[in-house]
């Protein structure tokens, strides 16, 4: 399979796959609603540590993808403010 990552899709089980994932995790997860690239997203922690950053394509009122990124290198910006400059 090449290390490449198949989609879950359609809405019960992306729902049975995240709740799963929720129950295999244990301790106590909260969130934080964020921006992500301009999209709704989402902070989750897992005991207060970020677990992942949830984002949210929306498209004619529905919500058509989610994307879940838990990798510790990508998160080490979630927390800072970057600023934006023109040139």
């Amino acid at each position: 399979m090449n290390g490449d990552v198949l989609p879950v899709v359609g809405a019960d089980k992306v729902l049975r796959y995240m709740a799963g994932s929720i129950d295999k995790a244990g301790g106590t997860f909260s969130r934080e609603p964020t921006t992500v690239n301009g999209n709704p997203g989402l902070i989750l922690r897992l005991g207060g540590v970020i677990d992942g950053v949830l984002a949210f394509t929306v498209e004619n009122a529905r919500v058509t993808a989610l994307y879940y990124v838990r990798n510790p290198e990508k998160l080490t910006r979630v927390e800072s403010e970057t600023p934006l400059t023109s040139r």
